[in-house]
């Protein structure tokens, strides 16, 4: 299954200010990542954010370049999350991942989003 496939699957809804999503316990990218200790590899919170920005936009989408990212907090199986994107006047977008019941940030990236090309 590919990536993008497994985000799409944890999502749960959306909300007036962001997209929920469930983490998996068997979401294929905690495997070996780490052993004993899963946790969400960074890479994975870009698909996050492209698969809400998909929804945003009502169009697929993909990171096109990422200005600044910051890993806050490890994503854990089984955390509830939520994504949060603000596009700001420059064209780039704020992204955020929390942990809503907790309001806990996990990660925040500046970033762009194209068009998936064929």
């Amino acid at each position: 299954m590919f990536i993008e496939q497994a985000v799409a699957a944890c999502y749960e809804g959306a909300k007036s200010d962001g997209f929920l999503y469930r983490l998996p316990d068997d979401f294929p990218a905690l495997k070996g990542h780490f052993e004993g200790r899963p946790l969400l590899p960074a890479v994975c919170h870009l698909s996050f954010f492209a698969d809400a920005a998909g929804r945003l936009l009502a169009r697929a989408v993909e990171v096109k370049a990422v200005r600044r990212a910051k890993f806050i907090s490890p994503v854990l199986p089984g955390m509830r999350l939520e994504v949060s994107l603000e596009k700001r006047p420059d064209g780039w977008y704020f992204a955020q991942l929390t942990e809503p019941e907790k309001k806990k940030k996990l990660s925040q990236i500046i970033l762009q989003f194209g068009e998936i090309s064929q």
